[in-house]
């Protein structure tokens, strides 16, 4: 397994639960590309700080963070660092898309 971090994201976004807007966040993000088996796969790690919203993300299961420029990514908050701040992850359909 061939491990790196590609990519480091960092601005303002939206947290979508399904389809409802539930807060604004300031976010920064690793992208971890590796090769396992031959395969490519990225997986996302991060934090994110809620600015405006619904400060409890911990209950929510899935959520979309909308980044700036239009991707989406699909994470779970896992760690509540506490004043809005939480440790995130994606999931296992979690990807960077273009809008």
């Amino acid at each position: 397994m061939d491990a790196r971090i590609g990519t480091r994201l960092w601005d303002r976004g939206m947290v979508y639960k399904d389809d409802e807007r539930i807060a604004e966040v300031v976010y920064a993000l690793q992208v971890v590309q590796e090769t396992v088996d031959g395969m490519e796969r990225q997986d996302f790690t991060g934090q994110v700080r809620v600015v405006e919203g619904k400060r409890n993300l911990i209950n929510e299961g899935a959520l979309v963070l909308h980044l700036n420029g239009g991707r989406k990514w699909e994470f779970l908050a896992s760690i509540d660092m506490g004043s809005g701040v939480y440790n995130i992850v994606g999931t296992s359909r979690a990807s960077l898309v273009s809008a």
